[in-house]
């Protein structure tokens, strides 16, 4: 199902890319927009080459229908930035949150694999990194894989709101509620961060691991 969701992220962006291609091509006078849209749509697919094909001609046409320089460096700047946007901005971002990895994450394998492993490195970063979160997600002494690299938070919200507690740092705390009640009631609240965060407090208050000045609030001096 995760890799389903995957292909049509894929299909979806190729698509939108293809629309926006046709558009400024055309914006900028290059002939038959709508096929180098098309191309540059399905190119997205090619790793490693896919985005070169989808500009070589193009820019070919663009020098050959304009004796001067403007439209070929517009269609080479278009193909440029457009590339460069949705490989290091959009797509990690829609794949960071279908796949369970961080944009970092995304970011990073990518650059990572790529460099040690070329074209085969590209197209393996995702899956081979996916690996590590679950590594993470499921042995203990991994886990920090999972911090480093997965889209979870690394503390639920009850252990966000006790440890605020323990650094007498209520406006924090405030800050999180906000945040928190943007999506759900005051109730669910209670029940899901404040009462769990105080079951915790109880837990290492009867474990003796609490000072007293943490339980009283008051400066031990």
């Amino acid at each position: 199902m995760r890799v389903l969701g995957n292909l049509e992220c894929q299909r979806a962006l190729s698509t939108v890319y293809g629309i926006v291609t046709s558009l400024l091509l055309w914006i900028i006078g290059v002939p038959s927009p709508i096929l180098w849209g098309v191309l540059a749509a399905a190119t997205r697919f090619v790793p490693y080459v896919g985005s070169i094909i989808a500009a070589v001609f193009p820019m070919a046409l663009a020098i050959a229908v304009d004796p001067g320089w403007t439209t070929l460096l517009l269609t080479a700047a278009f193909f440029i930035v457009g590339e460069a946007s949705m490989g290091y901005i959009v797509e990690p971002l829609v794949y960071g949150q279908s796949t369970g990895l961080s944009p970092f994450a995304v970011i990073l394998s990518t650059i990572f694999w790529s460099w040690l492993w070329g074209p085969v490195g590209l197209i393996l970063a995702m899956p081979l990194t996916l690996c590590l979160v679950v590594l993470g997600r499921h042995v203990e002494s991994f886990q920090f894989l999972d911090v480093i690299l997965g889209d979870s938070p690394p503390l639920e919200p009850s252990q966000n709101f006790y440890q605020r507690m323990l650094a007498e740092d209520p406006d924090e705390a405030l800050e999180q509620a906000e945040v928190y009640l943007k999506e759900r009631s005051l109730i669910h609240y209670y029940d899901d961060v404040a009462q769990p965060g105080l079951i915790l407090a109880a837990q290492d208050a009867g474990r003796r691991v609490l000072k007293s000045a943490a339980l009283t609030g008051r400066d031990p001096s």
